[in-house]
């Protein structure tokens, strides 16, 4: 039985189908940070007899590089000529200007002498030690894509040329020339399938029984591998970007929330004419416990407050052209027949969560189901932005938090409702006891969500899980809706690109879940309200991010010639 998690065993398989061979680079550089963190993922690679013998030469240097882009270029240009017709011009299309664009390259060597003449495994097979590189190659390029970070493996080089170049001794072997950086796009496909020079084999004829060429019935069919999805906006859509008329980059966040819609929506126009808010609504038994500044009855009385469009979020969905909708979850309220309200009722508030799972398994799934539902029964939407209205749930958002990031009550209990030290000492004190009796079950992502979340929790990732499966955009509120996208995110891995963060909200928990969400907040203003005021604000913003792409001319469609380098150049 694996002792990796579902979210986590999807991530390796992601890594590993995801990772691209890159040949263009953002200039930005990649942080030390990050760096150390892949160089130490290929220093854990396996290696025959443990010999390690792999080093990693960085280097920055444009001076340094421009030789070796210059060497690879000559043995390239030699190399085409085995080459006639289109493949010839093929092959000189793979281009190596990665060398000098990306802000670093690393060249991953081997030394024949490591560990001596005797290491344990290598006395009939020498060249483990290089076998051994190649796996610390992979570890390198597996790393760096789940960093977000591209590889391009340069390998048309002489050695002893390279050698020469960097000053390296004659026993050391340059096994993989990379060029490293953040990529202007991973491509959904491999580089050279793409081009059309080779295509991936079919796994079954490569796969032998007993002896060599004996396939068959003795060899079972592999289900084939659920492909991340690619969601890097449309060639078309960078080239125009970067052309139009303001320097680039001048538009910030703006042009990367278009551009990523760009991706999510498959087109060079990002559209959002259409969207909506989905609030839903639940009461929390952990409420018994004192840690809100208000009544569990107040999350019925906002509801409707959200009805009849008197809320702030309501005012502000007004001025943005963002149609509401809200549902009762779990809210321990009747409505009746109350109109304006989708009645998704799964039980009159959520048990104590300290004491207790919050919730039966069958009904955290009835109240996935019902996100679900409430997603898939809007009409073609471009995005759609998500709230919750809850008392208590700023409470089973930070066990939620605490659990999922390992944290200490302590570091994620905020003010929420705007209680004071008293109760935020309850607070915390109920998230540390909840931690503690469910903290045999909590490296399941769905055990976390039903011992500590809600309803409207729960409703929140059948959203967002639905939308990530239609093909739309969700756009995020702030801590408790940024807590039921970690659940679903660690269910469901698939669902990151779908992902806009409209806001940093002021509870210290919202920072670490941005982070690990991989998402960058829109903007920051001390926000804490939820309902989705964050998100609706944030609509606006996007709104006119897609206006500005779309509507603001190239250069080359104003007739206005390209801004000059630094260095006074075209």
């Amino acid at each position: 039985m694996s002792d990796f998690s579902g979210a986590e065993r999807s991530a390796v398989y992601r890594a590993i189908y995801a990772r691209r061979d890159i040949r263009t680079y953002r200039p930005d550089p990649v942080p030390d940070e990050v760096l150390w963190r892949i160089l130490e993922a290929a220093h854990h690679a396996a290696s025959v007899g443990f010999m390690q013998p792999w080093n990693f030469l960085l280097l920055r240097d444009p001076a340094r590089r421009q030789q070796i882009h210059d060497h690879f270029k000559s043995v390239s240009a030699e190399a085409s000529e085995q080459y006639d017709g289109d493949r010839q011009q093929t092959y000189l299309a793979l281009k190596l200007q990665g060398i000098l664009d990306a802000p670093l390259n690393v060249l991953i060597t081997c030394d024949t002498t490591r560990g001596g003449s005797n290491v344990l495994g290598r006395s009939t097979i020498p060249e483990t030690d290089v076998y051994s590189t190649c796996l610390a190659v992979q570890n390198f390029w597996l790393a760096a894509r789940a960093e977000g970070v591209g590889v391009g493996w340069m390998s048309i080089m002489e050695p002893p040329v390279i050698r020469a170049l960097l000053g390296m001794p004659d026993h050391i072997v340059p096994v993989a020339y990379l060029t490293v950086g953040y990529p202007i796009a991973f491509p959904q496909t491999p580089m050279l399938e793409r081009v059309g020079w080779r295509k991936r084999e079919s796994l079954a004829p490569l796969v032998f029984s007993e002896t060599w060429g004996q396939t068959g019935p003795s060899t079972p069919p592999l289900p084939a591998p659920v492909p991340a999805p690619d969601l890097s906006p449309p060639a078309e859509a960078i080239v125009r970007n970067a052309d139009l008329t303001r320097p680039p980059g001048s538009l910030g966040q703006l042009e990367d929330v278009a551009l990523k819609l760009c991706g999510i929506q498959g087109r060079v126009h990002p559209r959002c004419q259409d969207r909506h808010l989905l609030l839903l609504a639940g009461d929390h038994g952990v409420c018994a416990e004192r840690v809100s500044a208000y009544r569990s009855e107040v999350t019925a009385r906002m509801v409707y407050q959200f009805i009849a469009g008197a809320s702030a979020v309501s005012a502000i969905a007004r001025e943005v052209g963002l149609a509401v909708s809200v549902a009762d979850l779990g809210v321990d309220h009747d409505f009746g027949a109350a109109t304006g309200l989708a009645h998704h009722k799964v039980r009159r508030g959520t048990r104590n969560l300290r004491r207790e799972a919050a919730m039966t398994a069958a009904e955290c799934a009835q109240a996935i189901a019902a996100g679900r539902t409430l997603l898939e029964a809007l009409p073609a939407v471009d995005l759609v932005a998500i709230g919750e209205m809850g008392i208590g749930n700023s409470t089973a958002a930070a066990a939620l938090t605490a659990a999922l990031l390992d944290r200490n009550a302590v570091e994620v209990v905020g003010p929420g409702t705007g209680v004071g030290h008293q109760t935020r000492q309850r607070k915390i004190a109920a998230v540390d006891d909840a931690l503690s009796l469910h903290r045999a079950h909590l490296s399941d992502p769905d055990e976390v969500l039903r011992r500590l979340g809600g309803y409207e929790l729960a409703g929140l990732v059948g959203v967002i899980e639905a939308a990530a499966d239609r093909g739309v955009a969700v756009v995020l509120d702030g801590f408790i809706t940024c807590a039921a996208a970690l659940v679903a995110l660690r269910r469901t891995p698939s669902v990151q690109p779908y992902l806009i963060a409209s806001h940093c909200s002021s509870e210290p928990g919202a920072a670490p879940l941005l982070e690990a969400l991989g998402v960058e907040p829109l903007l920051d203003l001390g926000l804490h309200l939820g309902e989705g005021s964050g998100a609706a604000l944030a609509v606006g913003l996007i709104s006119a991010a897609c206006r500005t792409m779309n509507e603001m001319v190239t250069f080359a469609e104003a007739g206005i010639e390209h801004p000059l380098d630094p260095d006074g150049r075209a």
